[in-house]
């Protein structure tokens, strides 16, 4: 299993993001600030993509994951995003690195995983 998600596409910038370090960011936070019932850590989206400077034109990520279809995200969505690190003191296995949460909570009980790469159109 790879622990590094790629964002590409309509961006300056390409960035690898390993999400086995975020234990050492201050960024990060408890999960149940922000979802009630889902323990771990988290990271929100939005600085990564930043930092990746989607081109002005860009309005949708495409999540490709190892197992299961894509998943079609528009920027706002994206942006607003919570990639969970960590639950139970580990690392997010076997469905990591990391796990994707909008920020609306509507998957909460089925988020996003397997993702390998984030690509920006």
């Amino acid at each position: 299993m790879n622990d590094v998600i790629l964002i590409s596409g309509n961006v300056t910038f390409q960035i690898n993001l390993d999400p086995t370090i975020w234990i050492f960011d201050d960024r990060r936070f408890d999960m149940q600030e922000r979802f009630t019932g889902v323990d771990g850590l988290g990271m929100e989206l939005a600085p990564f993509l930043e930092h990746a400077r989607p081109n002005p034109d860009a309005s949708r990520v495409v999540l490709h994951r190892r197992e299961g279809s894509p998943v079609l995200l528009s920027i706002e969505q994206a942006m607003s995003a919570v990639l969970q690190f960590s639950r139970n003191g580990k690392p997010i296995r076997p469905d990591g690195p990391a796990l994707l949460y909008l920020a609306d909570g509507s998957n909460q009980n089925h988020p996003i995983g397997h993702i390998e790469r984030m690509e920006i159109h």
